[in-house]
């Protein structure tokens, strides 16, 4: 995973790209595909049917469905079992971030407050509040503090109070617990939460042959328990093995293997438990490095509605800045923590029932979809989420003529040889010829989004395969023949 900073500055990389259907004079419409033009629905079906045939989805589900995009009259130029509904993988992203947008607007921002009781620049007890801030990070907390001691904080003679209670107790969404349950990209959820709820481990050989490597957290905050079982050999190859798992109101840390004098180490990110105190934890460092001493202990509990004064606030950017990170890097926190915020904004509480409940209601009532589907977390990571290409196209189709338009969403999406899950794919087209979104679990591999034919308009696509018995990579090359022909495609 990249650190906050890179992700900040790809995000930013990637809004300065122009939304599709939404250019301004000195803009540049993609250049038309190399290769032969492809005139006519007849041919196009020509030009993909030796892909679709391929001995690799011997045996897979699919679902197709392509429509140009206009506001007269809905066209489809191509569909495979539109109808079917299939597990999308990370296309979820685009259900969630499209309701999102809708539903919240893309100025939507979070706050993170500090607040105290007592007089002066001496307060009994510290509150820290979170609202579900996706991407609250070291930086952001660092200002936090920093805001606060400009504001005259020298000490807190009590506790430092956590209170996440904007969400509801839970923590893992729906799906996150099967399978590997330590992984990063599993994190668990809470409205004060830091680093994507994960923590970084840094684990080096010791200085001599015997003694156990050395291991660095990253916050080093007192918050993970680590048992530490390797030992550093003279020579020979790597052989590490670092796990996470719940310890009473933490996470245990154990490190087992060896690891030879010459290595340069290993680091892994590894998903926390218990996001308010994690967060909690590192606060009180980082007071404590800004020369605040805190005497008490860190709880989580709920601040006082009254009789505390705000010393510090920390805002987001923006929902339209942050869904670039969702739906460019792919992050199932960061989705999660949407779905909750829509749940506690637009629906009865910030959880994943009544999330799911508002963007269901979304797509019948705004979007329109028919027929059946099933949305039950953020991210599309596992669970029993269910969408058909047809429904997927819909959506989109939804946010592009949509009034007013979203363009935020397109610009959140992977181009085609250029950045996000999209960068080393479809390097034959000119840069933005493409803009869609990845999805990929064991044997599910979907593809979602937008692109432009040979004559500049533009179509709404969605691939979806499920049940594929090979290797994912020959699944992205049959997608990414389809597009090449569509960018191709002269209607």
């Amino acid at each position: 995973m990249r650190t906050p900073s890179a992700l900040l500055s790809l995000a930013l990389l990637c809004l300065s790209a122009p939304p599709v259907g939404a250019q301004r004079p000195e803009d540049a419409p993609p250049k038309p595909a190399a290769g032969p033009e492809i005139s006519g629905v007849p041919a196009l079906i020509k030009a993909v049917t030796p892909a679709l045939k391929d001995d690799a989805l011997a045996g897979a589900r699919i679902s197709v469905a392509v429509e140009r995009l206009d506001r007269r009259k809905k066209r489809r130029i191509l569909s495979i079992n539109p109808d079917l509904a299939l597990h999308p993988a990370s296309n979820t992203k685009l259900i969630t971030t499209t309701a999102a947008l809708s539903l919240l607007g893309p100025a939507y921002t979070w706050s993170t407050d500090l607040s105290a009781s007592g007089e002066g620049d001496k307060v009994d007890t510290l509150y820290l509040t979170g609202r579900g801030d996706p991407r609250f990070v070291n930086e952001s907390l660092w200002a936090l503090v920093d805001e606060a001691v400009r504001g005259g904080l020298k000490a807190v003679t009590g506790d430092l109070v956590v209170d996440d209670t904007r969400f509801t107790a839970d923590r893992l969404a729906p799906g996150f617990d099967e399978k590997d349950q330590d992984s990063a990209y599993r994190a668990a959820s809470g409205a004060m939460s830091l680093n994507f709820n994960s923590m970084v481990i840094q684990v080096k050989p010791g200085d001599e042959a015997g003694q156990p490597p050395k291991v660095i957290l990253r916050p080093d905050s007192g918050y993970a328990v680590v048992e530490n079982t390797a030992t550093t050999t003279a020579k020979g190859r790597e052989a590490l093995a670092v796990t996470a798992k719940p310890y009473k109101d933490r996470t245990l840390i154990q490190i087992s293997g060896r690891i030879p004098l010459r290595s340069r180490g290993a680091t892994v990110r590894k998903r926390i438990d218990n996001p308010a105190l994690f967060a909690g934890l590192a606060a009180k460092l980082f007071l404590e490095k800004a020369g605040v001493k805190v005497k008490g202990k860190v709880k989580v509990g709920e601040a006082p509605r009254k009789g505390r004064r705000r010393l510090a606030r920390e805002v987001s950017r923006t929902l339209g800045l942050a869904i670039v990170d969702i739906n460019k890097l792919s992050n199932n926190f960061m989705a999660e923590q949407l779905l909750r915020t829509l749940g506690v904004q637009k629906g009865a509480r910030g959880d994943w029932i009544a999330g799911a409940k508002v963007v269901h209601d979304f797509l019948r009532k705004e979007v329109g979809l028919k027929g059946d589907f099933r949305y039950v977390n953020g991210s599309g990571l596992f669970g029993d989420t269910a969408f058909s290409a047809a429904q997927m196209v819909q959506v989109l189709r939804h946010v592009h003529t949509a009034t007013p338009p979203m363009p935020e969403l397109a610009a959140s999406l992977p181009l085609n040889g250029t950045d996000g899950t999209l960068r080393r794919r479809l390097r034959e087209l000119p840069a933005g010829t493409v803009r869609a979104k990845t999805g990929t679990l064991d044997g599910v591999v979907c593809l979602s989004g937008y692109v432009t034919l040979k004559d500049g308009t533009l179509a709404a696509f969605s691939i979806l395969i499920n049940d594929l018995k090979g290797p994912a990579w020959k699944a992205w090359k049959i997608q990414d023949t389809i597009l090449l022909a569509l960018a191709r495609y002269r209607p």
